[in-house]
């Protein structure tokens, strides 16, 4: 990598260094300072109650500060608008916590440069870093992007929040989550506009100070939960059709057990054979609002 191209590239076009806060004194400072050799920074503080705010400015950040926590998507959202209303050509988001490094934006920037892509997202996938990611993290991010695979068709890093995008992509996504679901809104959005998506590999810190806002198992849950409901809204024959195999599934294990006992010579178990029933039936359902849901979701986009 060559950050001095990239530096002199960038000059060519205004670009803005986005970057999403909350508590994170510690770091913001560090972030900024290397940030901003690449571009204007601005901070978008989501309503910390530390000096969040107050080292950004001082390290060279216009800030934009929520007065109540409203989550990652809101602070993206309110640094987009301003971007828009500055006609910056390109918004680099990277998070304030430390664990992407500023000097690898050139490397983000390259390919819409090249006019290779709107929308660029840096990948710990596909330089190995993915080895140095926890065991429990590795596990739930690869829930996660299975889960954005299943609702926009893309097998990316698709909770990275070291992205890159030109106007085109500014324009063109409408993001609608405001919690750290926003980086799938965002991919599924992107996919849907025909915005065209491409990764770089990236390198990615895991010993910074402050990593755990939330608790890890309630925040994946929470991001899962959300992509879930991406599936639902725009592909429900999958989501349906799933529920409605676990539902068969769940109705033929109940009636082996309910049967087993009359071959034997026994007696039909006539509470398992009453479940394998309710489980057929709630199958069927599921099914057939997944058909009318899809048909429904069909309409709506034509």
């Amino acid at each position: 990598m060559n950050p001095k191209i990239g530096e002199k590239e960038a000059i060519l076009m205004r670009t803005l260094i986005l970057i999403p806060a909350y508590n994170e004194e510690l770091t913001i400072g560090s972030v900024v300072t290397l940030a901003k050799k690449y571009g204007d920074v601005l901070v978008v503080d989501d309503g910390s109650y530390d000096r969040t705010s107050e080292i950004a400015q001082k390290a060279g950040a216009l800030v934009i500060r929520h007065k109540v926590n409203r989550g990652k998507g809101a602070a993206l959202k309110s640094g987009f608008e301003y971007a828009l209303s500055q006609d910056y050509d390109i918004v680099i988001t990277i998070d304030a916590d430390g664990q992407h490094n500023p000097d690898e934006i050139p490397l983000l920037v390259d390919p819409i440069m090249k006019g290779e892509a709107d929308l660029v997202i840096g990948s710990r996938y596909l330089n190995g870093s993915k080895k140095e990611i926890p065991f429990y993290r590795r596990l739930g991010l690869w829930v996660l992007n299975k889960g954005t695979k299943a609702a926009s068709g893309l097998e990316v890093d698709s909770q990275s929040g070291f992205r890159a995008m030109n106007r085109k992509a500014l324009e063109s996504i409408d993001l609608e989550s405001e919690d750290y679901s926003v980086e799938t809104d965002m991919v599924v959005k992107a996919k849907e506009k025909g915005i065209r998506i491409r990764e770089v590999p990236i390198s990615v810190r895991y010993d910074v100070p402050n990593k755990h806002k939330k608790n890890p198992l309630v925040h994946g849950l929470s991001v899962l939960a959300s992509i879930v409901s991406l599936i639902g809204y725009r592909r429900p024959l999958l989501l349906f059709g799933v529920l409605s195999l676990i539902s068969f599934i769940v109705a033929g294990v109940l009636a082996y057990l309910a049967l087993e006992p009359y071959y034997k010579g026994g007696n039909v178990y006539l509470t398992q054979a009453i479940g394998a029933g309710i489980f057929v039936i709630t199958g069927i359902q599921l099914f057939v609002a997944g058909l009318l849901l899809n048909v429904l979701a069909r309409m709506v986009k034509e």
